[in-house]
């Protein structure tokens, strides 16, 4: 038996290394050794392993979700010790030998496990059938996610659903390659099927496991109300889409049922608390925890040595937080778990709340100012939702990353309803009343369909920061025209594209190491190779 080039060992739970350029279909040893694959905790703690490969890629969904936003400063700013990351991806400069991302994102090491996991588990003899359709209804939904995330940003896509083998013959050099899908709809029917078989198999059964960080029916739900809507939305193989009224009605009626299992929590702030986790507003998170594991958010705020002390507040007065002993020097104290600033959002984008009413925009930034405060450039933000907890004296970065929440589904729901000719205006208010809280608003009404579309997209821009959508969202929604808001230039925060030379960006380059190592792929039109 040949050995794949890539060895992915199982020790324990399935912890996974980085994927290598080329896509190789084949582990080691199957994980088939007489040790494994023999009870049903083992099963079990193969799909923790699962979810721990998935919290590793946390920060590779949030890059494909929302760095190419338009919502980055693209230079160094702030505190003088700045160091920008990912300059290329925030310009969207991307070229074949500066891709922004590269190797497939690296998540076809995790998707081999999660077909090696749904071999496994449809062959035990061990499990009880309804504990084996749970777990596939898990890895279906699982495998699905991953996909997507691909298909949005390459398109067409090496399809492989089964774990490969290969053997010692002279065609083995090509057995390590896949060839991408011939069309965008082979492969978004691909991945609208194992939305389906994860929804099937889950059979009703709504089980969260702990606390919503795992993988369940909810999720699926949210999952193919954004498939669906995608699919009735952007188009395909260059192609409107001809299936609008039933991938409408299908992805409501999956909004529609996750939002039977998730309700709002007062209190935006509170959504994401350390000591909140699993609240009633979580549909699926990725988790993270003091002295397992912390997100990477301490890249969008100052570190303790940063001269926090010689800003001001708002209105010119010192820096003061909502956080238990900080000090100017320390406002969102720090202590310790804050890294130098690598990614920094524009100002522009808190200004695009009502900052006296709306908790949103402090729950979510910390402004700072320069004197003269009236200077535009004096004016900076940090990030300041996923802050964590302090553990001792330092600060963990261990909030938990939603992936799906209460507030998507009512905005997807709204986004949904306002594409069928429907009033979203009751949907986009609800999310709107909870972050105004007993704050008066100014209700949405009813207008024209770019009108609503504007509206949502705006609410989703102040709901969801650092939560990995925006980008998707601008590729997803809609003018008047039916052209993406990714078009839309003469608005601020909105159009990231010029249609007229830079529509073939709205898909990533595949990078040159992959190309070159890879006979069978070509790259997406029209990107220079260099």
């Amino acid at each position: 038996m040949k050995k794949s080039i890539l060895h992915i060992a199982l020790v324990g739970l399935l912890l996974l290394g980085n994927a290598c350029n080329k896509l190789d279909l084949s582990p080691e040893d199957y994980y088939t050794s007489s040790s494994f694959w023999k009870t049903s905790a083992q099963v079990d703690g193969a799909m923790i392993g699962l979810h721990n490969q998935l919290r590793g890629f946390q920060f590779t969904f949030f890059t494909l979700g929302e760095l190419r936003s338009g919502a980055f400063k693209d230079a160094t700013g702030a505190t003088g010790t700045s160091s920008l990351n990912s300059a290329s991806v925030i310009r969207q400069d991307l070229r074949e030998s500066s891709p922004g991302i590269s190797s497939w994102a690296g998540f076809y090491g995790p998707i081999f496990q999660v077909n090696n996991f749904i071999y496994q588990v449809e062959q035990a003899t061990y499990l009880t059938d309804a504990d084996k359709k749970y777990y596939l209804g898990q890895a279906h939904g699982l495998r699905a996610f991953y996909y997507f995330h691909l298909y949005r940003t390459f398109g067409r896509l090496p399809l492989t659903s089964k774990p490969s083998v290969l053997t010692n013959t002279p065609t083995a050099a090509e057995q390590a390659y896949l060839e991408r899908s011939k069309t965008e709809k082979e492969t978004l029917d691909f991945i609208k099927a194992d939305v389906v078989k994860s929804e099937t198999n889950f059979a009703g059964n709504y089980t969260s496991k702990f606390q919503k960080a795992q993988w369940s029916l909810a999720a699926t739900h949210m999952l193919k109300a954004e498939v669906f809507l995608w699919s009735a939305k952007v188009k395909t193989d260059g192609q409107a889409p001809t299936n609008v009224s039933a991938d409408l009605a299908t992805a409501r009626t999956a909004a529609e049922a996750a939002l039977t299992q998730s309700s709002a929590v007062a209190g935006f702030a509170n959504v994401f608390n350390y000591a909140n986790k699993g609240n009633a507003e979580i549909i699926f998170a990725i988790r993270y925890q003091v002295g397992e594991a912390t997100n990477n958010y301490g890249q969008f705020i100052y570190a303790q040595t940063d001269p926090m002390a010689s800003f001001v507040g708002p209105g010119g007065a010192p820096l003061t937080s909502t956080e238990a002993g900080a000090s100017p020097s320390d406002p969102l104290k720090v202590a310790g778990g804050g890294s130098i600033i690598r990614y920094e959002y524009k100002y522009d984008l808190f200004m695009k709340y009502d900052t006296a009413r709306d908790s949103r925009a402090r729950a979510t930034f910390f402004d700072f100012y320069r004197t003269p405060i009236t200077n535009a450039a004096n004016k900076f933000v940090n990030l300041r939702k996923f802050l964590g907890t302090m553990d001792g004296t330092n600060r963990s970065f261990a909030s938990d990353v939603p992936v799906y929440r209460w507030a998507e589904a009512m905005l997807l729901l709204a986004e949904i309803k306002n594409k069928q000719g429907q009033d979203p205006s009751v949907e986009i208010n609800a999310v709107r009343k909870r972050a105004f809280g007993t704050n008066p608003f100014t209700a949405h009404a009813n207008g024209t369909f770019e009108a609503n579309e504007l509206a949502i997209f705006n609410e989703r821009v102040k709901e969801f920061v650092a939560e990995g959508k925006t980008w998707y969202d601008l590729r997803r929604m809609q003018d008047a025209s039916g052209n993406p808001l990714a078009f839309r230039m003469d608005l601020p925060l909105v159009g990231v594209l010029d249609k007229a030379t830079q529509e073939y960006k709205l898909l990533w380059p595949i990078d040159k190491a992959t190309l070159n190592q890879d006979p069978k792929l070509e790259q997406n039109l029209l990107y220079p190779g260099t």
